[in-house]
């Protein structure tokens, strides 16, 4: 499915090419400097546009990198549970763990020292 702003990007890149075939038509037959001018106009008008087309093809993010990054720190987020370096949050004064909000138990993990962990075990 073909998007606004493929549309639009394609629009100002035929808009570009146009006004610099006028360029070379005028420049070219030599007795019509006018419209070279007017084919100069055009493509100087029309080249913030085609700039701006370029630069969000470059920029944009697919669906199928996003998945990707998001299955990437999924798995990473296994890997540091797997590994012991998450904790659960540290009980209250009173040992009744997290607080509640509304009556359900808010669960946070945080993340661990490695290097705390193993000065640890080592005791």
């Amino acid at each position: 499915m073909v998007t606004r702003e493929q549309v639009a990007a394609a629009i100002a890149h035929v808009v570009f090419v146009a006004g610099l075939a006028l360029v070379v038509v005028g420049t070219m037959a030599g007795d019509i400097p006018r419209l070279a001018h007017i084919g100069a106009a055009i493509s100087i008008g029309v080249m913030p546009f085609v700039i701006l087309a370029r630069v969000r093809r470059h920029t944009a993010i697919t669906r199928d990198t996003a998945e990707a990054i998001r299955r990437e720190g999924y798995r990473l987020g296994l890997e540091h549970a797997g590994r012991g370096l998450l904790k659960p949050p540290p009980d209250t004064d009173d040992g009744a763990g997290a607080p509640s909000t509304d009556g359900a138990t808010v669960r946070r993990l945080y993340l661990v020292d490695p290097d705390d962990q193993q000065q640890r075990r080592a005791q």
